[in-house]
This record gives structure tokens, sequence and C-alpha cells, in this order.
């Protein structure tokens, strides 16, 4: 009976352990910079760690670590925002090499995030060039870090970006 007991408690140990571990949340303030969105086709994702804990961040972030959430074109006759086809590619991540680097409490780190290369291989060739001069918008989910320190937090979704 007594070894049951220990069993349920070592179990009981464990889930709070992996609660505790990956339950954990990072407090951070996010703002993409779009100002020269449509002459340079980068954006700048700024990150602050507005907790009081350090947390890992990935060094850089390119499609590997990105996806593209939603797609709009702006349709000039019912002037509304439609949703677009997007590509459902396999990328090959396999040989990327992740590196990280420790966000501190109060310090931001910029990203510079190359959305016309990205698009490239997120969407489809030459996308940024093709509809160059057509409305669209757009957000990004990006993953900021491993689940280790911040949990779910972890997974950033922008607010709509838009283009032209």
């Amino acid at each position: 009976m007594e070894y049951k007991n220990m069993k349920k408690a070592i179990l009981i140990l464990f889930l709070m352990i992996n609660i505790f571990a990956y339950g954990q949340e990072c407090n951070y303030l996010a703002a993409v910079n779009t100002e020269n969105l449509k002459q340079t086709g980068q954006v700048k994702l700024l990150i602050k760690n507005e907790g009081d804990k350090s947390f890992k961040i990935h060094k850089e972030l390119n499609f590997c670590n990105m996806r593209l959430e939603k797609l709009e074109f702006y349709n000039e006759k019912t002037k509304v925002f439609e949703a677009a086809a997007m590509s459902k590619k396999d990328i090959d991540c396999f040989t990327y090499q992740d590196k990280n680097i420790n966000l501190k409490p109060g310090q931001t780190y910029i990203y510079d995030v190359n959305i016309k290369s990205d698009f490239d291989i997120l969407q489809k060739n030459r996308f940024f060039e093709t509809f160059n001069d057509k409305k669209y918008r757009f957000k990004l989910t990006f993953s900021l870090g491993s689940n280790k320190n911040c949990g779910e937090s972890n997974y950033l979704i922008t607010d709509w970006i838009y283009k032209n």
C-alpha cells in the first residue's frame, strides 16, 4: 500500500515540475516598424523584456521561425480587404543553425526581418515585386524562443502589417 502512495506522490511531483517549468509566461512588449517596407522590403520587429526575469530568444528571425498567418488583398471595387490563398509549402530548415541570445529585464532587441526574400520562400517567387503596386495586409507568427522558458507565450502573432 505504501508503494502505491509513493508512486502517486512521485507522479504528482513530476506533473507539478512540468507545469512550473513549461507553464511560465514571458512578459514582453512587441512592436513592428514598417516605415521602409515598400522601399526595402524589410520591417523591424522590436521585442522588449517587460518582466523581471531574463529569457532566451532567437538571435535572428527568418522563414525558419516565421509563418505567414493571414494574407488579404484590397479589392478596389468593394473597398474591403479579402482573404487570399496562401501557399502550403514545406520549408527545409534542417540545416538552419538556430542561435539564441539572453534578453535581460528592460532590454530591447530589434530584429531586421526581410519580408521581400522571406515571402519569396513562404508564398511564391517574386511575390514582393509582383504585388508591389497592390494594397495588401498580412499577419506573421514568430517563434521567439523555446517553450522551455516562456511556455506558449513565445509565439507572437503580429497585428496587421499593411503594404501600400
